[in-house]
């Protein structure tokens, strides 16, 4: 039943990145200001060529697909919760670079087909080349189309009153088998924090100098303004959508200890779903808007395609800006030619590949070291690849052994098959017990301290349980 829960929480938790990459990779098939799979087309761009790479594309999209699925329900076979655990994290770490091949792939065909069309012209092109018209938005003297700022500060304000009821109802909605406070304000401050990017984004993005395509000032003004006001409603939407999520945690705390689990994975789930469906009407709404505007203009951008790393990544660096708008997608990407934004983007990528690589170890070494327990010179010792707990027989009140585990509910630490290892509540004692036990491996000793202080101990062989028993109590 362990393992059943752990993989319908996996499933839950990293199976809808599936569907998002997948919606997300395939309306990357679409023209976006006369780019497409991050290359300029060219005058003389054959439509059934480029019918015929998008088709390809697409098919090899689904292939991907099908087999980030099958991959998924391997890594979900283990036995063993943090084999599982560490299969689905890589698995979500793969599939976000494996649904971009098809598109790296797609990205290569267009450029040798471009490459085909300039290397077989008789004749030089009479269009001359066209610099980039670049429109500082922050400084236009136009009236621009405003979103409500106050929107966003008051979508960040309801996200970060969510840790500070939490500290405030504490006292009168304590519940023994809770959370500790430690970890539920953890979990509300960095949903609160996450609010607060969506506005430091929206502010980065007004600082910006936006590019644009053709030479009518007014059409480039109107395009730029519009996008910032889609922009802006999304990240209104999403800082208030992170708040009330952050509620919906809350409130999951204070439910019943069964229903935290479950309560907690649907709202984090609904949040996925309505995030990646307002993006998606975001990203929709600007690439209407943009096509009303520029589609009877004459494009004014030159041919910018050796900037573009597999049409994804900007290298320029004659570009004095450290942000642009990228030829994919929504929003802005970073210009990778400007030193520090380079090792900022190999320190957190380095840092995050460490992080992933050192948790998932972690669960291993949880789940695989056994538990051990040892007496020695009158003094009680836990351990579990470290010293756990330690107490000394002047400190030993009352100690009982149970052949059956009682029923006890985390509150911090490890809860695995194997190993149960931290704070946990007793619905059968009804206290609060410092456990470091194998479930598998009775008996258990049960001690009270002189302090008040309630222990679950056991190790991995219970006559060696069953021998301290005897040297405590001879």
């Amino acid at each position: 039943m362990e393992m059943t829960g752990i993989r319908i929480v996996m499933a839950i938790c990293m199976l809808p990145v599936l569907p998002i990459l997948l919606g997300t990779c395939w309306f990357l098939a679409d023209v976006k200001n006369g780019v497409l799979f991050g290359v300029t087309l060219w005058q003389g761009a054959k439509e059934a060529e480029v019918q015929e790479i998008k088709k390809r594309y697409k098919k090899e999209l689904k292939s991907c697909t099908l087999i980030s699925i099958l991959l998924f329900f391997l890594a979900l076979l283990p036995a063993y919760e943090s084999l599982i655990i560490t299969g689905a994290t890589f698995w979500m770490f793969f599939v976000i670079v494996f649904l971009f091949i098809p598109f790296q792939r797609a990205n290569s065909r267009m450029k040798d087909r471009k490459r085909e069309f300039l290397a077989s012209r008789q004749e030089n092109d009479n269009s001359r080349e066209r610099e980039e018209i670049l429109v500082d938005v922050t400084a236009a003297a136009a009236e621009k189309i405003k979103y409500s700022r106050k929107a966003i500060y008051g979508g960040c304000i309801f996200a970060s009153l969510a840790p500070a009821a939490e500290v405030f109802l504490y006292p009168f909605r304590y519940r023994p088998w809770m959370l500790n406070l430690q970890v539920r304000e953890c979990i509300l401050l960095s949903i609160a924090l996450t609010a607060w990017l969506f506005l430091l984004y929206i502010r980065l993005f007004e600082r910006q100098r936006t590019k644009v395509f053709t030479y009518s000032s007014q059409v480039n003004l109107q395009a730029a303004k519009l996008r910032q006001y889609r922009l802006g409603r999304l990240c209104a939407s999403m800082a208030w959508m992170t708040g009330a999520l952050n509620w919906a945690f809350l409130c999951s705390f204070h439910a019943p200890a069964k229903w935290l689990p479950w309560s907690m994975a649907a709202a984090g789930t609904l949040y996925g779903a309505v995030s990646a469906v307002l993006v998606f009407c975001c990203w929709r709404k600007i690439e209407r808007s943009s096509r009303k505007y520029l589609s009877q203009e004459v494009l004014a951008e030159g041919d910018n395609d050796k900037y573009w790393i597999g049409g994804m990544i900007y290298y320029n660096k004659n570009d004095s800006r450290s942000f642009v708008e990228p030829r994919i997608g929504l929003g802005l990407t970073a210009n990778m030619a400007k030193p520090g934004i380079r090792y900022a983007t190999i320190f957190i990528l380095a840092l995050l590949m460490v992080f992933t690589a050192g948790t998932c170890g972690l669960c291993i070494l949880e789940e695989f070291t056994p538990v051990s327990l040892a007496y020695e010179n009158g003094t009680l010792t836990a351990n579990h690849w470290k010293k756990v707990y330690q107490i000394e027989q002047s400190e030993i009140k009352e100690v009982t052994l149970l052949e059956e585990e009682p029923e006890i509910r985390r509150k911090s630490g490890t809860g695995m098959a194997t190993v149960k290892k931290g704070d946990f509540y007793s619905d059968t004692y009804r206290l609060d017990i410092k456990v470091c036990i194998n479930p598998k491996e009775p008996p258990f000793l049960m001690i009270e301290s002189t302090e008040g202080s309630w222990y679950l101990l056991g190790g991995s062989d219970g006559e060696t349980v069953i021998d301290i028993l005897n040297k405590i109590h001879p």
